[in-house]
C-alpha cells in the first residue's frame, strides 16, 4: 500500500490528478516519525485519509517543506527529499480555483 494526494477538478473534461507521497513503509518509518516530532498537522493524518479543503494546501505544502527540512540533515534521505521536491512542484502547478476535492491517503 502507499500514500498519495488525489485531485478531483471541477471541470468534469479534466482527468483527476494522482501524486505518488510515500510507501507505507516509508511512511510509517519516516515520514509519520518526524511529523509527530515537527508537531506537523495534516502529514500524520495521510494514512486515515484526510479530505483537504482547497484552503488547506497551502497548509499542507508548508508541511511537505518543513518535512523536507527536518529530513536534510541526512544523507539517506536523498530519495525522500526528491518525492518531496517533486510533490511541492505538482501542487505549485495545479491551478487551486479548478479543484473541486483533495484526498490524501
Amino acid at each position: 500500500m502507499s500514500i498519495a494526494i488525489h485531485i478531483k477538478f471541477k471541470a468534469t473534461t479534466k482527468d483527476s490528478l494522482s501524486i505518488p507521497v510515500a510507501t507505507q513503509g516509508t511512511y510509517h518509518t519516516v515520514w509519520l516519525p518526524t511529523a509527530e516530532k515537527l508537531g506537523l498537522k495534516w502529514v500524520p493524518l495521510f494514512e486515515n485519509g484526510p479530505m483537504v479543503g482547497v484552503d488547506d494546501l497551502a497548509v499542507v505544502m508548508n508541511e511537505f517543506r518543513r518535512l523536507r527540512e527536518a529530513l536534510a540533515i541526512s544523507p539517506k534521505n536523498v530519495s525522500i527529499l526528491e518525492r518531496i521536491d517533486f510533490i511541492l512542484e505538482e501542487l505549485g502547478d495545479v491551478p487551486l480555483d479548478e479543484v473541486s476535492e483533495v484526498f490524501i491517503g
